[in-house]
């Protein structure tokens, strides 16, 4: 009767290819508007998105599919030894088969799982943003972008050689969550990936109306006034990286739901960091256009995957670096357009900078920001009264 019950759920490659390309689409979409966030609301040019989504994916395989083996071992299932390295990875598939056939009928235990794997994640990525951004926060942009493009090669280096992360270079299969489901796990992955992509809009929205995103726009804006009016612009910083950073390992838990194996390869800088940057610069930093880039970006890659027979007939070199050389050919096409163009080439309204918001009296901004912000945050900005319509400036 499974038998049969998994063949009639089975998907054509078809079906199969058009799942894997909308999970895909909201998995780059949730750090697409996390970066998005951080650069276009705090100013902060965060480069090291690969390394929350690596920990999103590291909290599955070091400590969810821990607790799932004790819990499992503690109710009578005999699992191999798993204490040893080689014991983790070489005895890993046959103990997640006994895990998985434990959780089978435990339901409760699952969606218990699957909640305490989300919001470790957040934790887990909020701490990782914070702490690869720490050395470089209170200076430049320029400075922000050297350190956080460079961290993450070192996480993924101890990504590959800390064998109790994910296993190494041969990366390590992880609990299926969603075993209680007989169906189709994909459509419950994609269903889920989607419910936390409008979550994530929806935080991100609540968190730039609030007055907290106020005071992280005053910061952007100018920073050198918003300190001289009693403003920490390095804890605003660290604010605006924890926020976003935490939604984009989100990304990270889902995709290793999705494919119930974590590996480190599977969490490039390339992947997570650089074509995110790509589709900022195409979408203009607006939500829209940011969702309109990624869905670009999305349909040239499924194109390459596609085509990619007829591609190998005419091209010169492996297909493997054939998305690499066109990413950075079209960053550069981009980058050229945007100095003709005043927005994104998905962007309704003029592209966000730094710089490119400023008004000509900021001060005046900043007074009436007060108003709104000053009974949320100790102190407000400290304008002195008297002085609420630029008298004395």
């Amino acid at each position: 009767m499974l038998e049969l019950l998994y063949g009639l759920v089975s998907m054509s490659w078809h079906t199969r290819f058009l799942v894997d390309t909308a999970v895909y689409y909201g998995l780059v979409a949730i750090v697409a508007l996390s970066l998005g966030f951080m650069y276009r609301r705090a100013g902060v040019p965060f480069l090291g998105c690969s390394v929350p989504v690596m920990m999103g994916g590291l909290t599955v395989s070091t400590v969810a599919m821990r607790l799932a083996f004790i819990a499992a071992a503690a109710a009578g299932v005999e699992l191999l030894p798993y204490a040893s390295d080689s014991d983790w990875v070489y005895n890993n598939e046959q103990n997640v088969g006994l895990v998985n056939e434990f959780l089978e009928s435990r339901p409760l235990l699952c969606l218990g799982f699957i909640a305490f794997i989300l919001a470790a994640s957040v934790a887990l990525g909020a701490a990782s943003g914070w702490l690869i951004s720490r050395p470089a926060i209170g200076l430049g942009p320029v400075y922000i972008m050297m350190v956080t493009l460079t961290i993450p090669n070192f996480a993924s280096i101890l990504g590959r050689v800390v064998i109790p992360l994910s296993g190494g270079t041969l990366g390590v299969y992880v609990p299926n969550f969603l075993a209680f489901y007989r169906g189709e796990k994909s459509f419950v992955v994609l269903a889920l990936v989607l419910l936390t992509l409008l979550g994530v809009f929806l935080i991100l929205r609540a968190v730039e109306g609030s007055p907290l995103g106020m005071l992280i726009g005053a910061v952007r804006d100018d920073e050198v006034a918003a300190a001289s009016l009693g403003k920490d612009v390095v804890r605003v910083r660290e604010t605006a990286v924890i926020i976003g950073s935490g939604l984009m390992a989100l990304s990270g838990a889902l995709l290793s739901f999705y494919f119930s194996y974590v590996v480190e390869c599977n969490f490039s800088n390339h992947q997570w960091s650089l074509w995110p940057l790509f589709i900022i610069i195409i979408g203009g930093g607006g939500d829209a256009g940011t969702l309109l880039g990624v869905a670009a970006v999305e349909a040239l890659r499924r194109a390459i995957i596609l085509y990619k027979e007829s591609i190998i007939d005419v091209i010169f070199f492996p297909i493997v670096y054939l998305e690499v050389m066109l990413r950075s050919l079209l960053m550069l096409v981009f980058l050229f357009l945007r100095l003709r163009l005043s927005g994104g080439v998905f962007s309704a309204s003029p592209w966000a900078s730094a710089h490119d918001e400023r008004d000509t009296q900021p001060a005046r901004r900043y007074i009436s920001a007060d108003k709104r912000i000053g009974s949320g945050f100790e102190g407000g900005l400290g304008v002195p009264e008297g002085e609420e319509n630029g008298a004395g400036l």
